[in-house]
């Protein structure tokens, strides 16, 4: 039976990239593919993150695609007039440092507080929709501080994809589950089914990073929209994409040499993601049980008495479908004005409503609040001499720039580093800045530098990268003398 559908993205960029073309967003694809398969399609959508879609009173109409009709006027009609199939929340993909339900480190709301917010609009405006969420694809720039990113470091990137990044999804949707339940939230696995496709040893393993992003926010390419395509519409019909679909050029010839056999491993894969999360159980009154009158006997027999069968256990549920009423004459529309871009900024560094330091600086400790020992006095000018020699010697040795070094890492490399990362005025400013002496008047640097980037993670840059021209507490200090 035809397939119709009818969407409302509450997304961002990872959902529909305008600056990138006609084809770098999910939308059309899933057009594209839903045509193929004989049914129709329409979508309407708006840019932003959890809590900006939260903050508004009414969710935005901003988007049209080639090949389009978007169902909804916002011009005359609400959204509430709206009858959509399907709605689908997309979340930042650089908020999961933190718990979804911890609040954002500059504000006093969590992401599940906000989603709670945007769920109590769409449950009262649009009762009859499927609820989805959607996984896009996570923050590469956390992983790489260049693009594009060196092998181990793209390997690490699909790795915490399929893991920790997948993991707080899946938190996410359970605790909302928990906390609304009418809603009954299902995820859309699209980062860790692309990151298995994308891997070591997955069958698309051979398409280079630069065919597949663009920076490191990282949007995509036709590719790469494509692919999520295939994924959402797997997790969004419950059935894979039509396998008589004939990829086009544009999209890397891997994908299409490859492409039925694509499908089956993308119905697997998302799947199997898509079990990771606690559905909502719908319960069904249970059916009572009618007692069988006792019958009269006429012998003396004693009777057996009559036990009532027990009632089968009711089946297990599977959330329903989406109507699939008869196909109807199709509409040939021209294709909409590409539309302004949306107010909210791209992902790209600009997302800074959103995205706020995940630690704070150290406080400074009493011990850095006092100037250095001097060396006792000696009796003997010559003594005292030698003592500061020493003293000189070891301090050399150990600090740079008030910063204590680690193991392994000399004043040489410290000064070649500098030398690389800093310009000459930089390097007098420092030297006279450290070697005056410490005056409280002065106002000479009371704290030690900062170490707030050395955060430890098991998929930050690692000494071992050949990418690295410095090992990573080098960089660290270097970064700090900036």
């Amino acid at each position: 039976m035809p397939i119709e559908t009818n969407q409302y993205f509450f997304g961002n960029s990872l959902v529909n990239f305008s600056e990138g073309g006609a084809q770098t967003n999910l939308p059309y694809w899933l057009n594209q593919l839903t045509l193929e398969a004989g049914g129709t399609y329409d979508v309407n959508g708006g840019f932003g993150f959890l809590r900006q879609f939260a903050d508004r009173l009414e969710p935005a109409n901003e988007w049209g695609f080639q090949g389009i009709t978007g169902q909804w006027d916002d011009d005359t009609e609400r959204f509430a007039d709206q009858a959509f199939s399907q709605v689908i929340i997309t979340p930042g993909n650089f908020i999961q440092d933190l718990a979804p339900t911890a609040n954002y480190p500059d504000g006093n709301i969590s992401p599940v507080d906000a989603t709670e917010s945007i769920l109590a609009t769409v449950l009262t405006d649009q009762p009859n929709a499927q609820i989805f969420v959607y996984q896009g694809w996570s923050d590469l720039a956390a992983f790489s501080e260049t693009f594009p990113p060196s092998e181990s470091s793209i390997e690490r990137y699909y790795d915490y994809n399929q893991e920790d990044y997948h993991t707080w999804f899946v938190d996410y949707v359970d605790t909302l589950n928990a906390s609304t339940p009418d809603a009954n939230i299902t995820l859309i696995p699209v980062a860790p089914v692309l990151a298995s496709l994308l891997e070591e040893g997955g069958p698309l393993a051979a398409i280079s990073t630069t065919e597949l992003f663009t920076d490191s926010a990282p949007h995509g390419t036709e590719t790469t929209y494509f692919l999520a395509s295939l994924i959402t519409y797997q997790a969004t019909n419950g059935e894979p994409a039509p396998a008589s679909f004939d990829v086009p050029a544009n999209i890397h010839p891997l994908v299409a040499e490859n492409y039925t056999e694509l499908l089956d491993y993308i119905e697997v894969q998302t799947t199997n993601y898509m079990d990771m999360v606690v559905p909502t159980p719908e319960l069904e009154p249970e059916t009572p049980v009618e007692e069988t009158p006792e019958e009269e006997t006429v012998d003396e027999t004693p009777e057996e008495p009559i036990i009532a069968p027990e009632a089968a256990p009711p089946p297990e549920l599977t959330p329903d479908p989406a109507p699939l009423p008869a196909p109807e004459a199709e509409v040939v529309s021209p294709p909409e004005p590409e539309l302004a871009p949306e107010d909210t900024p791209e992902l790209e560094g600009s997302l800074e409503a959103e995205r706020a330091p995940a630690l704070e600086l150290p406080p400074a400790s009493d011990t850095n609040l006092e100037p250095p020992a001097e060396p006792e006095t000696e009796t003997e000018t010559e003594t005292e001499t030698e003592t500061e020699t020493e003293t000189e010697t070891e301090t050399e040795t150990e600090m740079w720039r008030g910063q204590e070094l680690e193991q392994g890492v000399t004043v040489a490399d410290m000064m070649a580093a500098e030398a690389l990362y800093c310009t000459p005025e930089q390097i007098a400013e420092a030297e006279a800045f450290y070697a005056a002496e410490q005056s409280g008047d002065l106002g000479f640097p009371t704290v030690p530098m900062s170490t707030f980037y050395a955060q430890e993670s098991p998929y930050n840059d690692s000494e071992e990268d050949e990418s690295a021209p410095l090992s990573a507490s080098l960089k660290t200090i270097v970064t700090d003398i900036l």
